[in-house]
């Protein structure tokens, strides 16, 4: 039984990892663009099919469609900006109308998703070693994906604090006006924020690959994730949303075990409502005083 509980702790640890990626994405363009993303996990979805396609239909090595489909979703995610958020953004849409149009998006990415590439699982085929140490097994897919999503997050924060172009897309998350007294432009920013969101997307969609076969559904559940763990962490704090992916991937890995998966995903919105009722502004977020 303990090394039943150990198993699960262990892989619960190494999924929250690549959900505080997920969740990153999403924090950052709530935080500069001043959006929820609720087709983020859609988007991720994307990426998967391109992967596929590139590796089954056109024989790429995965290595190599891993890399060319980071581009194609930075892409993506500059369209997204001009043709859907520029124009919520322009007509200045309350908080309500902003979630109606991409929850709309949503529906046009999964049936478009459908239309392509039907409605049957697509997957690539990679077999991988699972690793035991001390009666606890550990899948190598899950295992490059947690060590390739902090290394990615620590770029992320690198380059967010270290670089000049960090310094003004968090100068603008802070305060748009005194950023564009020093001659910060917000509409590069906010397209500069979704580029790598979409290049974020890529990454997951990369990491997810070698371990789960794609749907055209398949975005939805993800961005529940992101969006449950944004708000455990505190809107637009990106540490708080670092924390949130670790606390939901061992909960509902021990919930799984415990019961079962649907249970689980239960759990982890029955902690989404407690955190909205007792903590509105989250583990990390400051109340604000009205």
């Amino acid at each position: 039984m303990f090394e039943l509980y150990a198993n699960a702790i262990v892989n619960g640890i190494l999924l929250g990892g690549v959900f505080a990626l997920l969740a990153f994405g999403m924090n950052l363009i709530f935080g500069v663009v001043k959006i929820i993303h609720l087709a983020y996990g859609q988007c991720v979805m994307l990426g998967m099919y391109m992967v596929y396609t590139l590796v089954v239909q056109l024989k790429l090595p995965v290595f190599l469609a891993c890399l060319l489909t980071l581009p194609v979703m930075g892409l993506i995610g500059i369209i997204l900006q001009w043709l859907v958020i520029n124009p919520l953004l322009k007509a200045k849409a309350n908080p309500l109308t902003q979630l109606l149009a991409l929850a709309g998006l949503t529906i046009v990415v999964e049936n478009m998703a459908q239309v392509i590439w039907g409605a049957d699982l697509r997957g690539v085929n990679i077999q991988l070693p699972l690793i035991s140490i001390a009666n606890i097994f550990l899948r190598t897919s899950n295992l490059i994906a947690f060590g390739g999503a902090l290394l990615t997050l620590l770029g992320l924060y690198l380059f967010l604090n270290r670089t000049y172009l960090g310094l003004a897309i968090r100068s603008i998350a802070q305060d748009v006006e005194s950023a564009q007294l020093m001659g910060i432009n917000p509409k590069i920013i906010y397209y500069i924020t979704m580029a790598m969101g979409g290049l974020l997307t890529g990454v997951i969609a990369a990491f997810f690959s070698p371990i789960y076969a794609v749907h055209p559904h398949f975005g939805g559940s993800f961005t529940m994730m992101a969006f449950i763990i944004v708000v455990l962490g505190g809107i637009g704090n990106l540490l708080g949303g670092f924390i949130g992916a670790f606390v939901i991937g061992v909960v509902t890995s021990l919930a799984a075990v415990l019961t079962s998966t649907e249970i689980a995903d239960i759990v982890a919105l029955v902690i989404f409502i407690a955190v909205i009722l007792v903590r509105p502004q989250g583990l990390l977020g400051i109340r604000v005083s009205k």
